[in-house]
């Protein structure tokens, strides 16, 4: 991301802290705007000028999309007042803004659900490539999404309809995992993927929490994988840092080390 758009984002992060009353509508209101400017290439350009006036963004804004949330009307303001260093950008942070809005009005499981669709989606190549593919319609595509979507709360199913609708290039699993760690962020908190040998019980869970904690300076939500491979211990990602204290680690240090 660019300068100017890190800035930009900035200052749409603080407008969502600000914002009263959010909700999945307004959330929901964002993602589909987004959904339109991104189907729009002059819309799109328009939006992202950086000499253009910001108030006439904000008409333009208006105009296009009639009758909308107050919150998410006001938000969208913000977001196509800012200066973006691409149009892309500008587009990236308006979905970023819908799924944050979406998060901060919700108690659903978000994460844990994106989780699970996402190793759903891991599971079975061809409905990855499906999802993922440029051809075939948005409609088909979230109609496809409903099959790993059975039982999801209303704020995930919005999420992933969203994100299988315009994934922009990007994998479908690429877009799950990024959704998780903004719905994560948005609620104050990182995400861990835990991988156990066999799962792990509520004390264990509690120490896990309490060394990223200490490690990262807060809290994390904790995703776990079962994995009978690593033998015993435990091996933990968050973002691109791993923990590794598995059993195979340390066999696979000592064979190196007898056979050096």
């Amino acid at each position: 991301m660019g300068s100017a758009s890190r800035v930009a984002m900035i200052s749409a992060k603080a407008a969502v802290a600000k914002s009263n009353g959010l909700n999945l509508v307004a959330g929901a209101a964002i993602l589909s705007v987004g959904r339109a400017i991104g189907e729009t290439p002059a819309l799109r350009a328009a939006l992202a000028n950086p000499v253009a006036d910001a108030s006439a963004k904000a008409a333009l804004i208006d105009s296009v999309v009639g009758a909308l949330d107050s919150s998410a009307k006001s938000l969208l303001h913000v977001i196509v007042g800012e200066r973006w260093s691409s149009a892309d950008e500008m587009l990236a942070g308006v979905e970023e803004i819908g799924l944050r809005v979406i998060a901060s009005g919700s108690s659903d499981p978000i994460e844990t659900e994106l989780f699970t669709i996402a190793r759903a989606v891991a599971a079975t190549p061809e409905l990855e490539l499906a999802l993922s593919a440029k051809r075939g319609g948005a409609e088909a595509k979230r109609t496809l999404a409903d099959a790993v979507l059975n039982g999801a709360s209303d704020s995930t199913t919005e999420i992933v309809r969203h994100l299988v609708s315009q994934p922009r290039g990007r994998r479908i699993r690429t877009l799950l995992s990024q959704a998780q760690q903004i719905v994560a962020d948005q609620q104050g908190r990182g995400v861990a993927i835990v991988t156990v040998a066999s799962p792990l019980d509520a004390a264990q869970r509690d120490r896990i929490a309490s060394v990223l904690r200490a490690r990262f300076g807060r809290d994390h939500h904790i995703d776990e994988i079962v994995d009978d491979t690593i033998v015993g211990g435990f091996t933990v990602e968050v973002g691109d840092d791993t923990i590794d204290a598995s059993i195979r680690s340390r066999l696979t240090e000592l064979s190196s080390k007898l056979a050096g």
